[in-house]
């Protein structure tokens, strides 16, 4: 049994301001959700700046280990979704005891005030990096989980956690989630399929270092419409359970020559060997698609198309300035 979230209800968003959080805050005010984004603006207010005034929203700037400023967030919430995190492994590996922190530690005392303050739903954003390098095709939930970097690390023990909180009336659920792709308003240019657009319409052309590597990708559009689902779905179906949300399973190189097609062949392609980096993931979302009826609406191509469309129209230019990478805006600002 679980609590059933109706519309119309408080949503908390940590890491609202962020490459996701940007996409899904509009989505979640569109619905009629109240909406609080809790964000330490790392990143700045660029992907939030366009909901400033719009009837629902509200903005606390804070730490995710602040604790009183957490209280302050979970007023009147009834649903956390936790975005906020220092994401992707370069990043956690810049300092793993601040990872430790924020991708963990802040969990213990954000599931405590949550259920102080009556929030019934728990969303939780993991990552198909829990499997590790895996050499098995088609990985399922019940697969042996094999976390090589910190923040995977951290990824496993937060989903335990969650699933252990799970109770009546408080309904956890996690998603491990394939690589994010697609336009955001807060862009992130240090993702696959993102960072080699951007490099293919800079420089017009393109290396890729071995190219067979599987890396399961989804749009943005689809794990927030994804999220959206789940804080209506009946907390029969979620409770404590973990779902994979890989999307689509693809090569390296596949995604080099679609870019290469969509650039009209305008782009020189080149295969170099392998580098020491030899993660591929094939990864299985059937579970969740079977259980909730969640399955990706949008493509690979899809992604390309909005940021090279995003190219044309002046939304970006140089993608080498921090605020598209995380491990660079990190440095910057002396976060780690």
């Amino acid at each position: 049994m679980g609590t059933n979230l109706k519309k119309n209800h408080r949503i908390l968003v940590t890491g609202g301001a962020g490459y996701i959080g940007a996409v899904l805050v509009p989505k979640l005010l569109d619905k009629g959700y109240h909406v609080t984004v809790f964000d330490n603006l790392t990143y700045s207010d660029i992907g939030i700046k366009k909901n400033y005034g719009r009837k629902g929203f509200t903005l606390i700037e804070g730490d995710i280990r602040d604790v009183t400023k957490i209280k302050e967030a979970l007023v009147d919430s009834n649903c956390v979704i936790h975005l906020a995190a220092i994401s992707n492994d370069p990043s956690a590996e810049l300092d793993q005891k601040l990872t430790q922190e924020i991708n963990y530690k802040a969990y213990h005392h954000l599931i405590q005030e949550a259920k102080q303050a009556g929030v019934q739903r728990f969303i939780n954003p993991s990552s198909i990096g829990v499997y590790g390098i895996n050499f098995e095709t088609n990985v399922k939930e019940s697969e042996a989980l094999n976390p090589l970097t910190e923040y995977a690390r951290c990824k496993v023990k937060s989903e335990q956690l969650l699933k252990e909180q799970n109770s009546a009336d408080f309904t956890t659920v996690s998603l491990r989630c394939g690589t994010v792709c697609g336009w955001s308003p807060r862009m992130r240019f240090d993702l696959s399929v993102n960072t080699l657009t951007a490099v293919a319409l800079n420089t017009k052309r393109l290396t890729v270092w071995g190219g067979s590597q599987m890396r399961p990708q989804i749009h943005i559009d689809d794990i927030t419409n994804f999220f959206l689902e789940l804080i209506t779905v009946s907390a029969e179906k979620i409770g404590g359970k973990i779902f994979n949300a890989a999307g689509h399973n693809t090569t390296v190189m596949q995604i080099a020559e679609t870019i290469k097609a969509l650039l009209n062949n305008k782009l020189e392609l080149i295969n170099a060997p392998a580098r020491d980096d030899e993660r591929s993931y094939c990864v299985n979302s059937d579970f969740i698609k079977n259980e909730l009826g969640l399955f990706p609406q949008k493509t690979i191509t899809n992604a390309i198309e909005e940021i090279i469309n995003a190219y044309n129209n002046g939304e970006w230019k140089d993608y080498t300035d921090p605020i598209y990478t995380n491990v660079k805006q990190i440095k910057k600002i002396n976060l780690a």
